[in-house]
């Protein structure tokens, strides 16, 4: 009988792996959550913060964190202005300025061009989507459903059986 000899680069590399593991972890919490953290908002902020090495992943998920907060807050303020105005105003005048708020704040209060992205698409989701519910409770939800998961992918990223030495947050030059 002829041995199978298996390429070395057809194997799942770690990154993979942890991927697929920090993927499975959100889903299960967003199980138990029963319904209150969305599978979607988690499975996607784990799968973004894995990333090549444990710095580069603590970057990722502060990033992630930061600007979400940032987009959550100005959401939450943009949805409560919605609710004692009509549809139309809020989609005409108060999304265009909620998404100045963000531009301007992240450019140029606290020089974070990289939590742009991620702030408007959690703006956007708050104040254009139909919440599941109508409540504050809805952001709020956003904002912790990416905390945890950000929170998972790293502990689950910090695993690697082939580390022998100390594992660094942050690169050489301090980010």
């Amino acid at each position: 009988m002829k041995k199978i000899k298996i390429e070395h680069s057809v194997l799942p590399g770690l990154r993979i792996i942890k991927t697929v593991v920090a993927l499975a972890i959100v889903m299960v919490i967003s199980i138990c959550s029963d319904g209150h953290l969305a599978p979607y908002d988690m499975a996607v902020v784990a799968i973004l913060a894995i990333q090549d090495d444990v710095a580069q992943s603590f970057n990722e998920v502060r990033k992630r964190i930061g600007s979400t907060v940032i987009g959550g807050i100005i959401g939450t303020i943009a949805m409560g202005i919605g609710y004692i105005t009509n549809e139309n105003l809020l989609r005409l005048l108060i999304v265009p300025i909620g998404i100045f708020l963000i531009l301007y704040f992240c450019s140029k209060l606290i020089n974070r061009t990289e939590y742009i992205i991620i702030a408007c698409y959690v703006f956007l989701s708050i104040t254009l989507e139909e919440p599941p519910e109508l409540s504050w409770l809805y952001p709020i939800k956003i904002m912790i459903a990416t905390l945890v998961s950000s929170i998972v992918a790293m502990v689950v990223n910090l695993y690697d059986p082939r580390r022998k030495k100390k594992v660094r947050l942050y690169n050489e030059n301090g980010k």
